[in-house]
């Protein structure tokens, strides 16, 4: 049990100290996600052609499911060796993460006008009354939404940047993991 204590200390501290890391460099860490993204892949196919083996043996096996395992590790290798296809990859998310936050900017401010409205008419205590609070929370949504369309870099570096606080946060709850285990 006390290896098991330092072990999981001595890998929060490693998990912190990454996450140190991804907060210093998050231009970095976010370039990092299509080769993640590979990995994932290939592992998915790993776990897909298992699975294809197991149903095999039971006289269950489909060819889509294998067809599927080799698909994930063609687009992973392909992933994982090509780093045109991975930046491709990591400008896409950041584009579609632009849109999405710009998405749900407009979608805030309509709530907001919406809310408003409904305080105004009912008279209410709670419901509408901080109306203003989402406006000018949807307001700054796509203010930053408009920049990252310009320049990707923008969510990107956000993007890595919450990528290292959850890093920081998921050593800091390892570290707490090991402190609590009673030897």
């Amino acid at each position: 049990m006390k290896f098991l204590k330092v072990i999981s200390i001595m890998l929060g501290i490693l998990i912190v100290i990454g996450g140190l890391y991804c907060l210093f460099y998050p231009g970095l860490t976010y370039l990092g996600i299509g080769y993640a993204l590979g990995v994932v892949m290939l592992l998915d196919a790993v776990g897909r052609i298992y699975a294809w083996w197991q149903f095999k043996k039971a006289g269950e096996a489909d060819g889509w499911m294998l067809t599927g395992a080799i698909l994930s590790a063609v687009f992973g290798i392909v992933l994982i060796g090509n780093n045109a296809a991975q930046i491709s990859v990591d400008v896409f998310i950041a584009y579609m993460s632009a849109i999405w936050i710009l998405a749900h900017a407009v979608i805030a401010i309509i709530r907001s006008f919406r809310a408003r409205k409904f305080h105004k008419r009912m008279n209410t205590v709670w419901i509408g009354k901080n109306w203003w609070l989402e406006l000018m929370l949807g307001i700054l949504m796509c203010i930053f939404a408009i920049l990252s369309l310009m320049n990707p870099g923008v969510i990107m570096t956000a993007i890595g940047t919450f990528i290292g606080l959850g890093v920081i946060v998921a050593g800091a709850n390892m570290i707490s993991v090991g402190v609590n285990i009673r030897v």
